[in-house]
């Protein structure tokens, strides 16, 4: 059986005045799945398939990045505080309204927000695999996959580079009534075309081309490599179970439209991609990496009215990193200083993924259902969610220095565990007409 296909697609995403502020179109996304009986008795099934995907960027971005957003701080001094409310009394302003993103709620030129021509987020995938009818009670297969970044969109905010291009003589940009350079969307690690409001007039926008080199990145890299193994026992006897065996491999400098490295869910808007020095040392495993995990699950049939069932996981830590700030001697004139968010601990570089992983997952599911004969189509469901309630660390305070000479004293908290231990109680009720 041979299945090809092609989509073809396109979004327009507007600010918050109604104004379009990125466009792309003729997204063509080839596919083809093949699947063969070998024998010609459904026993051995040999199948692949290869494709393009890709999916849109977020009304998240229309927010903050397209649309008047305010990100402002004002000092003060203060002679006592309320004490019903705790709110500051005499207060004494020493600074104006103040904005590090230039974020003071005014309307954002739709035109400058975005890189022109853009590629949409985009992967590849290839899968191959079997498998095997071997006996009435038992079933086998092992299926392959790889997925490849082709390209990916995220906020640039990186003064230098349009600088540095405005300084070129040849150029010849009047720059003196020019506001800044804020952010904007484009792709990572390839050549970008941005239009820039040199002037301040919001009128005759000046085209500024800029190579992958101009803007300091390498390619945007993300690979998944995975090898899947099962064994069944088709539902027979009045039993059915199932074990997977999962190796996997994903590594890269970007995880996707998310950071989990500091926990930032700016989706398509996260400060990876926001000057280069953030992505020195950023390749290798990237957060999702589960490099073994083994899932079995199954049920029982007590009577024929209850049946048990389980469902266990066990899956190896996720990858550890040491973030710290980015070192003083490294800097140069402009440098957008994020504070303790660059691969580098206490001063010496330090990889993505390079420090370890967090313990094993193991948590273990079971539930119990109750289908009275006298009430057909009734079903009263039990199910205990982490039985054994083990609460392993899922993400950790990753950030080991606060500035180039204080070591975080919450280096390596733990944020999130393993959801603890919960019980469901369902009754359901199913018909067919």
């Amino acid at each position: 059986l041979l299945i090809a296909g092609l989509r073809n697609e396109g979004y327009t995403n507007k600010n918050g005045d109604g104004v379009p502020f990125l466009e792309i179109n003729r997204q063509i996304q080839p596919r083809l799945a093949a699947t063969w009986d070998v024998n010609g008795d459904s026993s051995t099934k040999v199948f692949g398939s290869l494709g393009r995907y890709s999916v849109p960027i977020p009304t998240h971005l229309a927010v903050r990045g397209a649309s008047r957003s305010t990100f402002t701080r004002q000092y003060f001094t203060y002679t006592g505080v309320d004490p019903v409310t705790g709110a500051p009394t005499g207060l004494n302003a020493l600074t104006g309204v103040l904005s590090s993103n230039n974020e003071l709620g005014q309307a954002k030129l739709a035109q400058t927000v975005a890189a022109l021509d853009m590629k949409p987020n985009m992967q590849d995938e290839i899968t191959l695999g079997f498998e095997k009818a071997y006996s009435p009670n038992l079933n086998f297969g092992a299926k392959a996959t790889y997925r490849r970044l082709a390209s990916t969109i995220d906020d640039f905010c990186d003064q230098r580079p349009f600088d540095k291009w405005a300084a070129d003589p040849k150029h010849k940009v009047d720059t003196s009534n020019w506001g800044g350079f804020g952010c904007a969307s484009f792709n990572p690690g390839e050549a970008n075309s941005f239009l820039v409001d040199f002037a301040g007039t919001g009128k005759n926008l000046t085209r500024v081309d800029l190579s992958a080199a101009d803007l300091g990145f390498e390619k945007a890299k993300r690979t998944y490599t995975a090898l899947d193994l099962f064994l069944e026992h088709p539902y027979r006897n009045g039993w059915y179970g199932k074990l997977n065996y999962t190796w996997s491999r994903s590594s890269g400098n970007t995880e996707g439209q998310t950071l989990s490295d500091v926990a930032q869910t700016d989706v398509s808007a996260t400060q990876t991609w926001d000057h280069y020095e953030l992505m020195q040392y950023a390749n290798g495993l990237l957060p999702n990496n589960r490099t073994h995990q083994i899932k079995a699950f199954g049920f029982y049939d007590l009577t024929k009215e209850i049946t048990v069932g389980g469902n266990l996981l066990l899956a190896a830590g996720r990858p550890k990193n040491c973030l710290g700030s980015y070192p003083d001697a490294l800097q140069t004139p402009g440098f957008p200083d994020y504070g303790s968010s660059y691969h580098y601990c206490n001063g010496a570089p330090s990889p993505r993924g390079s420090i370890g992983t967090l313990p094993w997952d193991f948590k273990l599911d079971m539930n119990i259902a109750y289908k009275p004969e006298v009430l057909k189509g009734v079903t009263f469901k039990v199910d205990v969610f982490n039985l054994l309630n083990r609460q392993t660390a899922q993400t950790i305070d990753e950030t080991y220095n606060l500035d180039s000479s204080t070591v975080s004293p919450t280096y390596g908290r733990v944020i999130s565990y393993t959801a603890p231990r919960s019980v469901r109680l369902t009754l359901e009720y199913n018909k067919k007409f």
